[in-house]
């Protein structure tokens, strides 16, 4: 359909298509942790810096005809904050049960109520009870029947990572559409893609025993580039436009989503469920993470 000149969308088809987009993101980010398990074989960085790559690659084309946009882009920090996302996240879900690094990962709503706190937006009561409610079900979900490997331990902590920064990237761009120009999505993407293989590649130290990974089976190859397109591409792009067009905490609040669609990519790809004496802990998470976006924040009257 040609659009006509002139004309502008209306905001309520401006809010459907964000909402559309907020959802189409933990849609495919749940299927991460399956295909990262799936490459169990191949170093974590390198499943980072292929799957990046692989999604910069696809997104190119289109990008090209948004190439001023970069240099506003690049003088950003959100760019670095989605990059850093897949590297905590990949990490995460190298070392952690699928099901708990999406729980994880969907504490982001509660970290963006701090984020926009700074901001001068100041939470009302029910999503500070949310909050309280999320954090209490997390240490309920994570408490330990037994011990814990510090590997596990170590993904816990890299998707609290990836939370913390899934949140600073929603608050930040949707500042960033309210104060200034506006930044462009899809360039948005594909420079956070870059950065992020780039990012990786110096982690792995330059080490080729890291990066080159000698005769990929098929199998590793289609691996790969469904974690590259699917996963990647489309979910990046997707929460960029719905993080520029609703507000951050929705849009983090999503994200809850994504737990729900791992947990069944995960149960029958991966024959992989949370144990019963976890689900409490679960629910409770659940129930307070929904509980945050129900209410808008209030302006601080120090604001």
């Amino acid at each position: 359909m040609t659009a006509i000149a002139g004309a502008q969308p209306s905001r309520q088809h401006l809010d459907s298509v964000a909402l559309l987009a907020g959802l189409l993101a933990p849609a495919t980010w749940g299927l991460t942790g399956v295909f990262v398990r799936l490459l169990h074989g191949l170093p974590t960085l390198s499943i980072v810096a292929v799957r990046l790559v692989i999604a910069a690659l696809v997104l190119l084309p289109w990008a090209v005809r948004r190439r001023r946009a970069f240099p506003e882009v690049w003088r950003s920090p959100l760019a670095a904050a989605m990059g850093a996302y897949y590297i905590f996240a990949t990490e995460a879900f190298a070392r952690a049960p699928v099901v708990d690094v999406t729980l994880l990962v969907g504490s982001a709503p509660v970290i963006a109520i701090g984020l926009e706190s700074l901001r001068g937006l100041r939470p009302v009561r029910q999503q500070l009870a949310g909050a309280i409610i999320a954090v209490i079900g997390l240490v309920v979900f994570l408490r330990p029947g037994g011990e814990v490997s510090n590997e596990r331990a170590f993904g816990y902590l890299c998707a609290v990572g990836a939370a913390a920064v899934s949140a600073a990237y929603a608050v930040g761009l949707r500042a960033r559409t309210h104060a200034v120009r506006p930044l462009d999505p899809l360039a948005l993407t594909v420079m956070a893609c870059l950065i992020g293989a780039v990012a990786s590649v110096l982690l792995m130290g330059g080490s080729t025993t890291h990066w080159v990974v000698p005769a990929p089976t098929p199998g590793e190859a289609a691996y790969l580039a469904v974690l590259g397109v699917v996963c990647t591409a489309v979910p990046t792009l997707a929460f960029g436009v719905a993080s520029a067009r609703l507000p951050a905490v929705l849009t983090t609040s999503l994200g809850l989503m994504t737990p729900l669609f791992a947990a069944l990519f995960a149960a029958f790809l991966l024959h992989e469920w949370p144990s019963l004496a976890a689900i409490p802990g679960a629910l409770i998470a659940i129930v307070g993470v929904v509980m945050v976006p129900r209410s808008p924040a209030r302006p601080s009257p120090r604001a």
